[in-house]
């Protein structure tokens, strides 16, 4: 009588190993994708909530005595009249967010996880900031020169950058120019 014995052959631990590792090739980077599968959705809405506050400002007025729709007049913040110092961006008086109607009044605007749209709504993004900034540029030197206005004359050209920062830690700028032509 023959006692057959029982296992596995040589070739048959190197079959499942090969495999194994076929299969684990395969599914590491799959999960690898799932771990990371909210941030297109985390970076989609810092693009938007910056995309959204930049159409915002670039849709109002360069200044108070601007027209809408612009144009060349004598206003009060152009180089063809009397200047306003950059330290006067921001709100006029005792404007809010509703009621900004031109570009520099954004200057300084800092939301932290809570944040308004142009009609007063409310709503949380937690983890997200955004800040702007309004500041003169003389944008007739190369390259554009961003330094305060004194040091560069008073233009009829204001850079306006929007800094979203999400809660991965991702920087986001959106950069526009508005210019009083």
């Amino acid at each position: 009588m023959s006692i057959k014995k029982q296992g596995f052959t040589l070739i048959e631990i190197v079959i499942t190993i090969v495999i194994l590792g076929a299969v684990a090739g395969i599914l590491v980077p799959f999960f690898d994708a799932i771990t990371h599968s909210p941030d297109p959705v985390i970076r989609e809405r810092a693009i938007s909530l910056g995309q959204a506050m930049m159409d915002e400002i670039m849709a109002k007025r360069w200044d108070e005595n601007t027209p809408m729709g612009g144009g060349p007049l004598n206003t009060a913040e152009s180089t063809r009249g009397t200047v306003a110092p950059a330290v006067a961006f921001g709100p006029d008086g005792t404007e809010t967010r509703s009621d900004f109607d031109d570009v520099d009044d954004y200057n300084g605007l800092n939301e932290v996880d809570n944040f308004t749209d142009q009609d007063g709504t409310a709503f949380s993004l937690a983890g997200y900031t955004r800040q702007v900034t309004v500041r003169y540029i003389a944008s007739n030197t190369d390259p554009i020169d961003q330094t305060t206005p004194a040091a560069v004359g008073i233009t009829d050209t204001k850079l306006v950058v929007v800094r979203i920062t999400s809660p991965l830690g991702e920087t986001f700028n959106f950069i526009g120019v508005a210019c009083n032509i």
